[in-house]
């Protein structure tokens, strides 16, 4: 793992968080909360850790238990299981005992949080032959939240519910959201957010295995491309921690910054 000072990681977390305010501002349903010794992003529209949790807890021994009550209120008020994401940036550093004593339980999966850091990485090769990947315009909303959803193996029954929140955020300055065909069929899907010399790339799917590489490869140029086109110098991506994946982009040039742990109150 890259050493990264405590600073830096999170004022990447913080940025990844304040690059999702204008499209929490045109998403109804959602919220998110920043504040100097908190974060937390809920959606009772699509309730999934990744959408519903809270994160960078920067409290004090003292104030610890107090912090954590009221992320446990902001949940339940909401009929949501209370998430915290803790990352090496959160204090104090007994956070993983107190969440345990409130009855929090840490899940295996961590969040492997990786960036490329060389502007010249951000231009890529040309899409490969037989492959499409175009910017959705709203009507196509149905299409990325189906795909998605198939790549990542969860319900069908959530498609009309994804496609209602991503499509507020369709056409917002400087968020894209794209879908990767492959001879006319749609079998990838990604997001890419630019905000000042950063690009976060988020939602990659592919549900193809056979044509995985292909597609993912096409994905990868027109992302990249874009994100250097609108002034970007540095990609953001989280992945699972020690997965293949993670290899996969360590081979391509990113670097595991830090990674996060999940912490769940059934």
């Amino acid at each position: 793992m890259t050493k990264v000072t405590v600073e830096a990681m999170a004022a990447l977390e913080r940025q990844n968080y304040v690059a999702m305010q204008p499209m929490v501002a045109a998403t109804p349903g959602v919220e998110l909360i920043l504040r100097d010794d908190m974060i937390i992003t809920s959606s009772q529209i699509f309730p999934t850790p990744d959408v519903n949790h809270a994160c960078l807890l920067r409290a004090t021994r003292e104030t610890a238990q107090d912090l954590i009550a009221e992320i446990m209120e902001h949940f339940t008020s909401r009929e949501l299981p209370p998430t915290v994401f803790l990352s090496p940036a959160c204090t104090p550093e007994d956070l993983p005992r107190q969440l345990e004593q409130a009855g929090f339980i840490r899940q295996k999966e961590q969040e492997a949080w990786m960036v490329l850091e060389r502007p010249e990485d951000l231009v890529q090769s040309a899409v490969p032959a037989r492959v499409e990947v175009h910017s959705i315009d709203k009507s196509e909303a149905p299409t990325f939240a189906q795909v998605f959803l198939k790549a990542f193996g969860m319900p069908e029954e959530y498609a009309e519910a994804l496609a209602e929140v991503l499509t507020p955020s369709i056409g917002l300055p400087g968020m894209f959201h794209y879908v990767a065909t492959f001879d006319g069929q749609p079998l990838g899907v990604c997001t890419l957010l630019c905000h000042e010399d950063l690009a976060i790339v988020g939602s990659a799917g592919i549900i193809s295995r056979l044509r995985g590489l292909k597609v993912l490869s096409g994905l990868t140029a027109k992302v990249y491309a874009d994100a250097y086109a609108w002034g970007c110098r540095r990609a953001l991506l989280q992945t699972t921690a020690g997965a293949p994946f993670e290899r996969f982009l360590r081979i391509a040039g990113f670097k595991t910054y830090f990674t996060r742990t999940c912490y769940t109150q059934v």
